[in-house]
């Protein structure tokens, strides 16, 4: 069901308080350089590239016997 049209202005706004008040907090933080401020998330980091196939053994497979005698 629809929200009616008063309860989305007022939710609307009540979102826009939320975050200019947020902003607020943040832009003082900044200014006394506390903690909040150095909060930043780290840049995404590329992707760890494929891991390289095993490398192909040096000696000939041994014999399913086991060691010859």
């Amino acid at each position: 069901m629809a929200r009616s049209k008063s309860k989305h202005i007022r939710l609307i706004n009540r979102r826009r308080k939320q975050y200019k008040q947020r902003m607020k907090r943040r832009k003082a933080e900044a200014k006394t350089g506390g903690a909040a401020a150095q909060k930043r998330r780290p840049a995404r980091k590329p992707a760890t590239p494929a891991a390289p196939p095993p490398a192909p053994a040096a000696s000939a497979p041994a014999a399913p016997g086991g060691q010859p005698t």
